[in-house]
């Protein structure tokens, strides 16, 4: 049985306030290519090899992510940054969250995570830390506040292979979210949702 955490904390509610103009930044071709050698031998691997196992899906969402350690190839892609009432913009030992709405569409796709999740280091780097899934609920409503009282008849979709993923009931966002650290490792887990070695704050802004 999956595990599903119930999560009340008004900071989750700036998963709707999203920016509403995409900045697309000037990146080189090779930064932003998505059909690099390495990924190409990959998709072709995985045609004749589907990962049997948790720990494969996450190895394999790994190497399709990598790219996204670069921030700008993110924003590129159509990830943009949810807001909410300072200093919510920055969830603590979480990060920044970036969201690709196109990508919201009820179902799981291991390699189509709709957040990508982002923090700051000391010099202002941007880093990647987790992709993070979301799946609305449609009971709850579509816009905030959420009715999160009304029971819950929405399943989750089928997801990670097993019972690890550690998927919320998370109330300010109006759906189940569910982190995958695969940028950044987490001593709690890959996929407990925050990670202690993510600060507190955001450092450029102590």
């Amino acid at each position: 049985m999956k595990t599903i955490f119930k999560h009340h904390d008004s900071h989750v509610a700036l998963l709707f306030f999203v920016v509403l103009a995409t900045c697309i930044f000037a990146c080189t071709s090779e930064s932003l290519d998505e059909t690099s050698f390495e990924e190409s031998n990959l998709l072709l691997t995985n045609k004749t090899s589907e990962p049997t196992t948790w720990q494969e899906q996450v190895d394999l969402l790994s190497q399709k992510m990598r790219r996204f350690h670069n921030f700008k190839v993110a924003q590129a892609q159509g990830y943009t940054q949810l807001i909410g009432p300072p200093p919510n913009m920055y969830v603590p030992n979480m990060g920044y969250h970036y969201l690709n709405p196109a990508k919201i569409n009820g179902e799981f796709n291991l390699l189509e995570p709709e957040i990508l999740v982002y923090h700051r280091d000391e010099d202002g780097n941007m880093i990647f830390g987790a992709a993070e899934y979301f799946v609305p609920i449609a009971e709850w409503g579509m816009t905030p506040p959420f009715e999160c009282e009304v029971e819950v008849r929405t399943p989750l979709p089928d997801s990670f292979i097993g019972d690890e993923d550690e998927w919320e009931e998370n109330c300010g966002a109006g759906g189940y979210t569910l982190h995958a650290w695969i940028g950044l490792e987490n001593p709690m887990g890959v996929f407990h949702h925050t990670n202690p070695l993510v600060p507190a704050s955001d450092p450029t802004l102590d």
